[in-house]
């Protein structure tokens, strides 16, 4: 069994990044020019995603698609993202950041054995080790981490959602907010990024609005699913583990373990580095 887990280790750790980014650090207006020259998709508008829903962008966002949006998020983070859709929200002042898994319909019988407790103490007891991974890129560490909004399913709009509050060493805040939309053969994740003072006035509706947003394809809604469809080998608990990064879930076993394993979030905590001015000045430079 260890050489097995050595395996999957090897695989989900080190396969290499597919795509092609720039890895290079720029500084000043060179690195400006270099944000300009990205493909940005000015809203209104509406964005395929990976032919499984669409994402509608308002008048007060623009959108990266694949390569440019997987360049923007190292850029921000200093870590490479595997992300398809990148929209970032002149009212919000924060971006949200898009995925979607294939890995099949996702059942919400092990709902019942969520404990968010759990999930928040190993979130808490891997800051040490996330904070020497943040160290070493040159940002500000973490101090606490506390639920802003703990993990809620959504039944009737097949959601679940969570967001944690985020202390830096600066003594600056961060809201880490996260949406599993659920689909007939996958889901697709957001991840919104925002201040602490704009969820406090509008949290529920930010997050409303990603859903709203969001529009799987009829045929693959997940209320379309039929007997016979591929059905995900990790239930909504071990999805929602795997989203956190932590491995405080028993009902997932195996499947949800190699979910966060292939995330690798429980090593660097808190996947989305960032100051925040830095991502102020971006949407303005950028309109």
């Amino acid at each position: 069994m260890k050489k097995i887990f050595s395996i999957f280790l090897f695989i989900f750790f080190f396969t290499p990044n597919v795509y092609s980014i720039d890895l290079t650090i720029y500084e000043g207006e060179e690195y400006w020019e270099k944000v300009n020259t990205l493909n940005w998709i000015n809203g209104p508008a509406s964005i395929n995603h990976k032919d499984q829903g669409t994402i509608k962008i308002n008048s007060d966002q623009s959108a990266l698609v694949g390569e440019d949006a997987r360049q923007i998020m190292y850029w921000i983070n200093g870590i490479e993202f595997n992300i398809d859709v990148f929209v970032q929200d002149l009212a919000l002042g924060g971006y949200t950041d898009y995925s979607f898994d294939n890995s099949g319909y996702v059942k919400l019988d092990d709902w019942k054995d969520v404990n968010a407790d759990k999930f928040l103490k190993e979130l808490q007891s891997g800051m040490e080790e996330g904070n020497k991974q943040r160290k070493a890129k040159g940002f500000d560490t973490i101090t606490s981490i506390k639920w802003f909004r703990e993990p809620t399913l959504n039944k009737e709009k097949n959601t679940v959602s969570y967001a944690t509050d985020v202390t830096f060493s600066d003594n600056s805040h961060a809201i880490n907010a996260a949406l599993l939309i659920l689909g007939r053969y996958g889901y697709a994740e957001a991840t919104v990024v925002s201040s602490i003072e704009d969820f406090n006035l509008r949290g529920n509706q930010i997050l409303d609005s990603v859903i709203l947003n969001y529009d799987f394809v009829e045929q693959k809604k997940y209320t379309n699913f039929t007997t016979g469809d591929k059905v995900a080998a990790a239930g909504i608990g071990g999805l929602l583990a795997a989203s956190l990064g932590v491995k405080a879930f028993k009902a997932g076993g195996i499947a949800a373990l190699l979910l966060i394993l292939k995330k690798a979030w429980f090593i660097l905590l808190i996947p989305f580095i960032f100051v925040w001015g830095f991502i102020k000045r971006l949407f303005s430079k950028n309109n």
